[in-house]
């Protein structure tokens, strides 16, 4: 069933069940999103692109700067993935250019398992055992999938290693 976002507020803040952001264009063409989350399916007003941006500034950052990150730390600047939050973990993939208002976004997090259709087309199985089919091949897909596992997992090490406590001194007694 699908409910509207808007009934809990103006915008769609993204948590840890958000699954999945789609491109839908409602009965007069105005194009809106439908939010996979891992208990139910929502409709909001804003375009995919704009949850994101949204999103990037709820949780402190920009969207440009959370771009701009990933094109630092990962060296490429074409479809990077998008971290929400590094302290939930959340980080987005756009399956094609994030330009395009057909580009849909899934959570790295969640995607369990992706099966070709054909060579063209696959489903992305979710956490929750839900998919979706898209128009790219498995081998695609699952390039985007490992490279926003790759970042997550440069992110947490940057992280966990400035908690480690220092060893040495870097000044002399």
């Amino acid at each position: 069933m699908d409910k509207k976002a808007e009934d809990q507020g103006n915008q769609y803040e993204i948590h840890g069940d958000t699954m999945a952001l789609l491109p839908f264009y409602q009965q007069y063409g105005e194009l809106y999103t439908k939010v996979l989350e891992k208990h139910q399916t929502l409709v909001t007003r804003e375009k995919p692109k704009g949850v994101i941006q949204y999103n990037c500034r709820y949780y402190g950052s920009s969207y440009r700067g959370r771009k701009d990150g990933a094109t630092a730390i990962l060296g490429y600047r074409k479809r990077a993935p998008i971290v929400i939050s590094e302290q939930l973990g959340i980080f987005f993939i756009p399956l094609e250019s994030p330009d395009n208002e057909s580009c849909i976004w899934i959570a790295q997090a969640h995607v369990k398992q992706v099966k070709p259709t054909s060579p063209d087309t696959s489903d992305i199985i979710f956490s929750n055992d839900t998919f979706i089919s898209v128009n790219q091949g498995k081998s695609a897909l699952e390039t985007k999938i490992h490279r926003a596992a790759h970042y997550r997992f440069v992110l947490e090490l940057r992280i966990k290693e400035k908690k480690t406590p220092y060893s040495h001194s870097f000044i002399s007694p």
